[in-house]
């Protein structure tokens, strides 16, 4: 996962990038509970999970060891293999009803590949710093993983009995196919048999540059990736002797009118839930279109306004662009051909052949081949945004009283929509609150604030007693 959109957002309201967020000094350890999970932290950090390092099955056979200690019976943790080198881990906590569908929490194990010599520390080493947890995924996504594991064995170890099960879902390559999340949603969705899901796999609390809370991102949707060639081919020729037709210039046409189509706008929960929280922090005239826009989708008018914000203009429709060109064999000869692709982020629920056929309509010319270049199979619909799950997670949020909680579309995958494509809502929640542009996600020197780390295990171990009683 990455948190491009979350930057995006910033970028919409207008606020500086430019201002760092002072980093904490001096974070304590108050209980044995932290302790014990900043211990798992540095311990599964330590863990190459990547598709370089292969550690999964390490940190599965790990975390389902501690699982056991605490108490869980054997036959409820369940180390899942889901291809060579990976290893999945599935933990069931039983609850009073046994015959009710649980509730799902999710988080993966892998991470992106991270090099020693790029880094300035070692990426697969905890280090703390200046406020700061610094390792290959503490942001992305191991402080989830270890924040749901600390709050199911502190709560076993005290007796607590949900009042129905709740089942833990760590996956193995969420980061390089999402084959365990469709593995545990497809072949075992009879053995997790869930109801709906909260997936930790989520920066969701954003805080402005200047320190100050600017919002909860809820994530119940997701666009889905697909990328189209397109292809001219000719006889081409000498470069002295131009021909009247060329591929280089027969596909710069079709690419100019790829420019020009606009698919047609879509509202959903999700979107118009990010849109109006834009619209409550926008001028006069922006609000009521985005107000228009909600009532009537056709409303070309409010939609022109609406789309100069560049986060709003990515969640009201599907998009395609121009990404790569390669064109011609010689400089002194005519192009025998010209291809380029075009990707696309397709609305949730929308099938991604309708959007092939209205790239042909709009290019409307048979001599460019349009050729579907498969990267992701699932295509996803939106979750419907439950009022009983938000006031949830609402009320497990102690760190920032009363922040606004904004139902959130991701330009991004996540394992959330292989569970959403057979009808289990996802909700990206994580309890974590920081400036996006800090944790450096895929990228180098990764990193998690500490207070933010030490404060989701609260929120994980409220979370829970909240949907339990629901």
């Amino acid at each position: 996962m990455n948190f491009s959109a979350a930057r995006y957002a910033f970028l919409a309201l207008g606020l500086s990038l430019s201002v760092h967020l002072p980093a904490d000094q001096g974070v304590q350890i108050r209980s044995d509970h932290e302790a014990m999970a900043r211990k798992l932290f540095a311990d599964v950090i330590a863990m190459d999970t990547s598709v370089i390092g292969l550690e999964t099955p390490k940190m599965a056979a790990y975390l389902g060891e501690r699982f056991r200690q605490a108490g869980f019976d054997a036959a409820d943790v369940m180390e899942v293999p889901t291809g060579p080198n990976l290893m999945s881990l599935m933990v069931r906590y039983p609850g009073q009803d046994r015959n009710a569908r649980g509730i799902g929490f999710l988080a993966h194990l892998d991470v992106v590949t991270a090099l020693r010599k790029d880094w300035e520390l070692d990426p697969f080493a905890l280090t703390e710093r200046n406020g700061f947890f610094i390792g290959r995924g503490t942001a992305d996504n191991k402080a989830g993983v270890i924040g749901l594991t600390a709050a199911f064995i502190k709560l076993k170890k005290e007796g607590y009995i949900p009042s129905r099960d709740l089942v833990l879902l760590l996956t193995a390559d969420e980061e390089s196919g999402m084959v365990s999340a469709k593995h545990f949603a497809t072949v075992l969705k009879e053995d997790v048999n869930i109801e709906y899901g909260i997936n930790a796999d989520a920066l969701s609390g954003i805080l402005a540059p200047n320190g100050s809370v600017f919002g909860y991102y809820v994530q119940g949707a997701e666009k889905s990736y697909r990328s189209v060639l397109l292809t001219v081919r000719n006889p081409g020729g000498h470069s002295s002797a131009p021909r009247p037709d060329n591929a280089i210039y027969q596909l710069a046409r079709a690419l100019i009118k790829v420019e020009q189509h606009k698919f047609p706008v879509m509202i959903n929960d999700i979107s118009a839930g990010m849109m109006r929280s834009a619209a409550a922090r926008s001028d006069t005239q922006t609000a009521d279109a985005i107000a228009d826009l909600i009532d009537d989708p056709s409303n070309v008018a409010a939609e022109k306004i609406v789309s100069r914000n560049p986060l709003l203009a990515t969640v009201i429709r599907t998009t395609c662009v121009a990404t790569m060109l390669e064109a011609g064999h010689a400089e002194n000869a005519l192009p025998q051909s010209a291809s380029a692709t075009v990707n696309c982020r397709i609305m949730p629920g929308v099938d991604p052949a309708s959007v092939y056929s209205a790239l042909a309509m709009a290019i409307d010319d048979e001599g460019v081949e349009l050729q579907p270049i498969q990267k992701e199979s699932t295509i996803a619909p939106a979750s419907p945004m439950r009022e009983d799950i938000m006031a949830a997670i609402s009320e497990s949020i102690e760190e920032y009283a009363d922040v606004e909680l904004v139902p959130f579309m991701a330009s991004y995958g996540t394992d959330g929509k292989e569970f959403r494509s057979v009808g289990i809502p996802v909700y990206g929640s994580s309890g974590t609150f920081m400036d996006p542009r800090e944790a450096y996600a895929h990228g180098l020197n990764e990193r998690l604030p500490v207070k933010t780390f030490y404060a989701s295990l609260g929120y994980w171990e409220r979370l829970i007693k909240q949907l339990a009683n629901r």
